[in-house]
Formats: C-alpha cells, structure tokens, sequence
C-alpha cells in the first residue's frame, strides 16, 4: 500500500462503533465512494444518493463481515461534474487492502496506542507508533487531534493519523475532544467522523474487547466568550448522561473480557478555573462507570503522562479505574509524546510513554487489583 491511487490522500482507517466498522478515507479531490467486503458492497451514501463532495469518506459495515474475511478493498469513482443528468465521472479507482487483522490479544495482554492532543501535528504519532516493536491491537484516537475544525483539511486530520499509522489493517475508536467543538466546520463533524448514528458517543465491541467512547464536550462553561454563543454543551452532557445510564442498566456484553473507556478529558480530575466545570456531573460519571468495571480509562487534555490508581494525585470526583494519561505536544520544537498501553486481561497495565522518534521517555506500572476490588 506504499503506492497509493492519486484521489487518496491517505490509507483507510477502520474505526470500530457499536458491532460495526466505519471505514473512513480522507481523499484528495470531489468522489464517490463505496467498501467491497466478502462479496458486498458498502456505500457512502445519504438515501440512496452517493456522496461526493466531502473531504472524507465515511462506509459501514458489520464487524463480523469485516473479521471474518480479513480484507476488503475501497473504492472511488472520481466526478468530473456533477449535473442533474448525465454526471461525468471517471474510471474507478481502487485500494486492496488484504490482510487486516480483527483484535486477538496475544498472550492475554490487549495492547493499545493512545494517541490524544496532536492539535495537527500529524508526525509527531506517526513517528512514535513507527518506533514500536509491536503492532498495537488497538489504536485510540482520544481527542483534539484537528487543532480545530476551521477548515475541512483539518477535519481530515484524524483520518490522516490514523490512516498512515494502521495502513486500513487494524481497528481504532475514536473519541471527540473540545478542540473538535471549534471551528465553522465542526457542526459537520457526525458526517466526516465515526459516530453512532451521529451522536459523538458510542459504545464500540472489538473481539473480546468493549468500552465507551465518552464525550464531555468543551472544557468551560457555555456562557464563556471564547465561543461567542455557539454551544450548547451542558445540555449535550444532560443527553449523554441519560444514555450512560441506560448502559449501565445493561451492563457489559458476555464475552467482554477486557471493558476500557475512552474519554478526552479525564473527568475523574477537577482541573483549575474556569475548567472546573460540572463537578457534581463528573462525580456521577464516575459512579455509574464504576459500576461497569472498566479495566482502564484513556485520557489526554491535560498535556501529561501518567497512571494512576484510584485515588491518585489527580482523583477528585472518584475515579472509577486506573486513569492513563499521556499526551505532550510541542508543535514548535516538533515533539510529541504518546502512550503505549498493555493491559491484561486481571487488570494489570503497563504504559510506555513514547515520543515522536519512538523512544521511550518513561514507564509506569500498576499491579492487577486484589480479587475483593474487582
């Protein structure tokens, strides 16, 4: 997949939402586009209208199909114009991708890459996932990684990353940070992301792996300035709360042997004004996720890296798990640092933080939970 066809401005990349795969591609110029898995075809359409004018292309499919036939093939079909009658197009160009792997932990130990705060610096990961000795099962793109939605080149970001990081051959989850909410183009974002039915949040499956991809939308009140009466987010969260609670009336699927989350901002920590927002919100997040026994929660937002237990320094509102988080940009100097995560299946995490040349800048530990805790 070095050689890529000229109308991809990326390789695919497959996000795993709810028991489906979106298979989104950036592309360089107006197409249609459609994914060919085991026989079938799967389209980018609205109503049975083909999309073409978009910066990203965005296909579902059942997660099963995908597993089960370990490749697929994208295609786009070029528009020279579009009319009302007789559109003019071009030969089809087409993308194998033959051997993608579904998540099969290997020697019980679920192995993630957590990828959060890029702010468009798209090397700065590239490099580090370049740097390491084994393929992640998982790769997490945790929030603010456009620096905004300004622009659509910059809503293509996340896709970028993503694309050049996995080549279309293993899942990733996203999840939406408050840098995502800016911009003219970030009221498009349920159309050229991957999202559950258009909400930003989502539970996703992937093989033995569940979890939620949370969504705490920006990081102020909504009255502040800086967003000139565009959001509307405390009523956003009021949603999303509802439908956390109806998942944790279910609880996790059978077969969920490891249960994760995956959240920008890590909401366990009351950070300093005016970013200390919803704290009594935050606190029942936290219980009800509690109640879901997630292995591990994925943050970034706060430029850090760390892992910590419940309890720890960053801990105010409960944490419901250990929180690990790891993400620290410096666009200026090139420098970038991510985390690579191995958790196994009882709990235990070890995290590797990496930088943008794929060296490891520190560790860190934590033993599996005592039976009773679990």
């Amino acid at each position: 997949m070095n050689d890529l066809p000229p109308l991809f401005a990326a390789p695919p990349s497959v996000y795993a939402v709810g028991d489906e795969y979106r298979i989104c591609v950036p592309v360089a110029a107006e197409c249609t586009m459609w994914v060919e898995c085991a026989g079938r075809a799967h389209y980018d359409h609205a109503n049975g209208i083909l999309r073409s004018g978009r910066p990203v292309h965005v296909a579902s499919l059942p997660q099963r199909d995908l597993d089960r036939a370990r490749a697929y093939a994208v295609c786009l079909r070029p528009i020279v114009k579009r009319e009302a009658y007789f559109t003019k197009t071009l030969d089809v160009q087409r993308l194998e991708v033959a051997r993608f792997r579904p998540v099969a932990p290997r020697g019980g130990v679920l192995r993630l890459l957590n990828v959060a705060d890029t702010h468009s610096f798209v090397e700065g990961p590239v490099g580090a996932a370049a740097g390491l000795r084994e393929r992640p099962d998982l790769l997490l793109l945790n929030g603010d990684i456009p620096e905004d939605c300004g622009s659509p080149e910059r809503m293509a970001v996340p896709h970028l990353i993503a694309g050049r990081i996995t080549r279309g051959a293993y899942p990733c989850v996203f999840a939406r940070g408050n840098h995502d909410l800016r911009g003219v183009f970030a009221e498009q974002y349920a159309e050229l992301t991957p999202t559950d039915g258009g909400r930003s949040y989502c539970e996703f499956r992937a093989g033995p792996v569940w979890g939620l991809s949370l969504d705490t939308g920006e990081d102020k009140v909504d009255g502040c300035p800086e967003y000139g009466h565009t959001v509307c987010c405390e009523a956003f969260r009021e949603e999303e709360e509802a439908w956390l609670r109806g998942v944790v009336r279910r609880g996790p699927p059978r077969g969920a042997k490891w249960r994760i989350v995956v959240c920008h901002n890590p909401f366990s920590h009351r950070i300093r004004p005016p970013f200390d927002i919803e704290g009594p919100r935050w606190r029942r997040w936290c219980r009800m996720v509690a109640r879901l026994r997630p292995q591990a929660m994925l943050t970034g937002h706060l430029h850090e890296c760390w892992l910590e237990p419940p309890g720890g320094a960053h801990d105010d509102y409960g944490a419901p798990c250990p929180v690990v988080c790891s993400s620290l940009v410096d666009k200026g100097r090139g420098t970038y640092t991510c985390g690579a995560v191995d958790i196994r299946a009882d709990g235990a995490i070890a995290v590797r933080f990496v930088d943008e040349r794929g060296r490891t800048t520190g560790r860190a530990r934590l033993p599996a939970p005592r039976a009773e805790s679990r």
